[in-house]
């Protein structure tokens, strides 16, 4: 029955009606496209001031009503949203029924993750854009799909998922003494895509290209953190595949996917983004019930032009950066990525630090928690690192303040500090 909750929460009526809606906006000349554009940031707009009680503070704290926004442009008028502004008041942002609510959680690059709500629609609507995007570049859903990610944690090496007919393989186990085990299974099950994080993906390569495997998967499907162009060059022919990158985030506040010339772009109405020197300005217009409008996306996505009606409809993007992430290795070569997942859903932490500068060493977490740290969150945050990192990988835990956590020179927060030589993983 879980299985089959699973599957039609995210494919339903509603979804497949929204791929059509999808494809249809693509028919659209780009005044109709900005038209509309402007139609649903109006409407959200309007909605937000009348039914969040967040919104319609801040905006009254403004001295901005309802007639001082009129169009597209006007959204400049409003003020900024930050992950402060969330972490303090996710219940006053949302404004939908709470018992047909979904509470989701941002990884949190500081630990501190992000309490969200999402809605039915809202979760039909975000996995009509991924079916959408996905066919158009040659996988359907149903066809046999690969997917290597860490939510099965150290304790499960892999799970089929019948009705999606996905295989899902654990990225922590993935290493030298399993590779054969992982081959033989993907091999029988012929995916025609394989979705990852590019590191897990590249390592998964990595690991059989060094025991002298072969496998071709036709499409492969990045997210999470930035695709290096070592790990495409890498991969690419490896598999035989096409690597087809999609940069978004939790709070679903921004979408960028490659298209088939490698090129970012957003799919039209997903979300208005203003790009700037050292961050993104988004609003996103799939979920109306919790409205991020002028949310602060601290990536660095680089564009030709800072004209306001083209970066809505069709941004020249040079670059996306900021988004690497780090790993922690483990004895077995296996590489664990993602770290800030630990932190999911665990109160009370301020901010989260991981220090690892010997794989023969435990592994320090730093931890800065308000008053309200309980023993049952140290309990909690301890399972999920076991989840993830497995039994045979000492932690401990140092509380301290702010002032104890280590900077960039140029003041830049990392979630996971070692020494200045890289730790490098065995591969035999």
């Amino acid at each position: 029955m879980n299985e089959f909750l699973r599957y039609y929460a995210k494919n339903n009526f509603a979804t497949t009606r929204y791929i059509q809606r999808i494809s249809g906006l693509y028919k659209l000349s780009e005044d109709e496209l900005y038209s509309l554009y402007e139609a649903e940031f109006l409407k959200l707009f309007r909605r937000s001031i009348k039914h969040s009680p967040f919104y319609r503070k801040l905006y009254l704290q403004k001295s901005i009503g309802l007639n001082d926004v009129r169009r597209l442009e006007d959204i400049q008028k409003l003020p900024i949203l930050t992950k402060e502004d969330i972490k303090a008041h996710s219940n006053e942002i949302h404004n939908g029924l709470s018992h047909i609510s979904v509470k989701g959680f941002t990884s949190g690059t500081t630990g501190t993750p992000l309490t969200l709500f999402r809605n039915p629609l809202n979760i039909a609507k975000e996995q009509a854009y991924i079916r959408y995007y996905r066919s158009q570049m040659g996988y359907k859903i149903g066809q046999p799909l690969l997917s290597i990610r860490g939510t099965l944690g150290k304790a499960t090496p892999y799970e089929y998922f019948k009705k999606a007919n996905i295989l899902y393989i654990s990225s922590p186990n993935i290493n030298s003494s399993t590779i054969e085990m992982y081959y033989q299974m993907v091999k029988d099950f012929a995916p025609v895509a394989v979705e990852a994080y590019p590191s897990y993906l590249h390592k998964f390569c990595l690991e059989l290209r060094h025991k002298g495997l072969e496998l071709q998967i036709p499409n492969a499907f990045t997210s999470s953190e930035t695709l290096m162009v070592y790990q495409r060059e890498m991969v690419e022919p490896f598999l035989k595949t096409v690597i087809h990158d999609w940069y978004g985030n939790a709070e679903r506040s921004i979408l960028l996917a490659q298209n088939k010339e490698q090129r970012y772009e957003p799919l039209p109405l997903y979300s208005i983004n203003e790009f700037h020197e050292d961050h993104v300005v988004t609003t996103n217009l799939i979920n109306t019930r919790f409205p991020l409008i002028r949310y602060v996306v601290d990536d660095v996505i680089e564009v030709a032009s800072q004209d306001f009606r083209t970066n809505i409809l069709k941004p020249d993007i040079l670059s996306i950066k900021g988004r690497a992430s780090d790993n922690v290795i483990l004895k077995d070569g296996s590489w664990v990525g993602c770290m800030d997942h630990a932190f999911k859903g665990v109160p009370n932490i301020e901010m989260a630090q991981i220090h690892q500068y010997d794989v023969l060493q435990p592994i320090e977490i730093k931890l800065v928690v308000n008053t309200s740290y309980t023993k049952n969150n140290e309990e909690q945050l301890q399972a999920n690192l076991v989840r993830m990192l497995g039994t045979a990988t000492p932690f401990f835990f140092t509380y301290c303040d702010k002032s104890a956590l280590t900077y960039t020179a140029n003041e830049k927060f990392s979630l996971i500090i070692k020494k200045k030589t890289e730790i490098q993983p065995s591969l035999s």
